[in-house]
């Protein structure tokens, strides 16, 4: 008999290992610190997340703001389609798996609104939403079917559809490791029903969901709210160094407000377990950037890090690996960009030959060969007299030309000008005027500020990833 309590104890530690969420099985040591600067987030959810951001409920949002984080929230009714109306399990397919994800997408990491009545950081610091949280209602958690159902693509609120569904995302989850996606388990209900198939669900999630598709980015992390919901022991946290994931000896909600909504007391503590381990998930993510000059509140860190995953760029360094952002961009570095863009990440253009085709690239130039392709392809004639200006800065107006000529070929006119190009610095009678009112025709382009395109300053490297994400439509 004095050996039980042993036994019991070296229990609890197995189950405490075993139960350790996936994100902190890494080789970097887990760090609960909020960022150093402000990261914007978004979270997608209904009633039970709005009560979980008030102020006077469950305080989250007051939270994310003490932790450095802008934040913004859709709800009913919110974005394209009224997308917002839709975040049952179900629905995170049309979300993140269908032919509208680009837009519903462009929708959620431009907006910086507010749902729900939260405190937040005053100024926002612009770009696009770095952090994307979705969460189911509780309804969802009245799961059929049992709790070992493989993945199923058919079905509706069942174990087996519940994981095709999440597998599904984690294709375009890949596609965007610029991104951090937040899962949030849905809550718990009081009906024990189906409480053992949200409890063995909410389990694959955390232990199991990303190790048997074999992803392995930084950028997915799952909290369970409704495990640290089923009971006043049961927690979801950073405690004694360590993550922790504490089972409750339930499956239903044991923090009940008169319905299933979780009360303000569980709200309160899901608050105080969530934001350190969202510092966690941050900072092991940030710690990913694929440039050392580029950190992820880089207004334009999205876009260079796409330009990067879709093979279009690798940099200016490589040891250490950075872009340099603030660089201005070279009429050489333009033609491999746009070659690549065209052609695709794998291509090398031909063996320049006997020549490049301008008087002042040698052969021996490191960019020769990209540079007689541009001009094989129509898409440049060069800088006059002969030459390409290698070295030479690539301005707003050149590059209007270069990007339309790129997407649609050397043949392509753009249509005439009009009465006016959209941009006061920009008269009809300027060389590249109609160029440009079709860039911006086409949202490659919105100008510099206040009105105006500037068609004579040089391109940013940063400039450069977003002009060419969006001209060649790049994941």
């Amino acid at each position: 008999m004095k050996r039980l309590p042993v036994l019991s104890f070296l229990l609890a530690l197995f189950l405490l290992i075993a139960a350790t969420p996936r994100s902190s099985l890494t080789t970097t040591a887990p760090d609960p610190t909020m960022p150093v600067q402000t990261v914007k987030l978004i979270f997608i959810h209904h009633s039970t997340g709005e009560n979980w951001l008030r102020d006077d409920y469950g305080g989250l949002g007051q939270a994310l703001a003490n932790n450095n984080y802008f934040v913004s929230d859709t709800n009913y009714g919110w974005g394209p389609d009224s997308i917002g109306d839709r975040t049952d399990i179900p629905n995170w397919t049309e979300w993140f798996a269908s032919d509208q994800t680009p837009t519903f997408m462009d929708a959620l990491f431009n907006e910086s609104g507010q749902n729900s009545e939260y405190t937040r950081l005053p100024n926002d610091p612009g770009g696009e939403n770095q952090i994307i949280m979705f969460k189911s209602c509780f309804p969802n958690s009245a799961l059929e079917g049992n709790p070992t159902d493989p993945p199923d693509p058919d079905g509706w609120l069942s174990v087996g559809h519940a994981k095709y569904v999440y597998n599904e995302t984690l294709q375009y989850f890949s596609t965007r490791p610029d991104k951090l996606f937040i899962v949030i388990t849905a809550p718990p209900l009081s009906d024990p029903t189906y409480a053992e198939n949200a409890r063995a669900f909410n389990q694959w999630l955390v232990n199991d969901w990303l190790d048997e598709n074999n992803y392995t980015l930084p950028n997915v992390a799952v909290f369970d709210f409704y495990n640290i919901l089923t009971g006043f022991n049961a927690h979801h946290w950073w405690n004694n160094g360590q993550i922790e994931h504490i089972l409750g000896n339930s499956n239903t909600l044991a923090y009940p407000s008169g319905d299933d909504h979780p009360s303000e007391a569980g709200s309160l503590k899901a608050t105080s377990e969530f934001v350190p381990l969202l510092n966690i998930f941050y900072n092991r993510w940030a710690a990913t950037t694929s440039f050392a000059d580029v950190p992820s509140t880089h207004w334009a860190y999205s876009w260079i890090n796409r330009l990067y995953n879709a093979g279009i760029t690798s940099g200016c360094s490589a040891n250490p690996l950075i872009y340099c952002p603030e660089d201005p961009v070279t009429r050489a570095q333009m033609a491999v960009f746009l070659e690549r863009g065209v052609h695709g990440s794998t291509y090398q253009p031909p063996a320049v030959g006997a020549g490049s085709g301008f008087n002042d690239v040698s052969t021996s130039y490191w960019a020769a060969a990209w540079i007689k392709q541009l001009a094989a392809d129509g898409i440049t004639t060069g800088c006059g007299g002969g030459n390409y200006c290698p070295e030479g800065m690539v301005t707003r107006g050149q590059m209007a030309v270069f990007l339309l000529r790129a997407r649609y070929g050397a043949a392509y006119i753009p249509p005439t000008v009009g009465s006016t190009t959209g941009f006061y610095d920009v008269p009809t009678t300027y060389w590249a005027a109609a160029w440009i009112k079709q860039l911006a025709a086409e949202g490659i382009t919105t100008g510099c500020s206040s009105g105006n395109y500037c068609p004579e300053d040089s391109v940013t490297r940063a400039q450069m990833a977003v002009f060419l994400v969006r001209t060649f439509n790049l994941p």
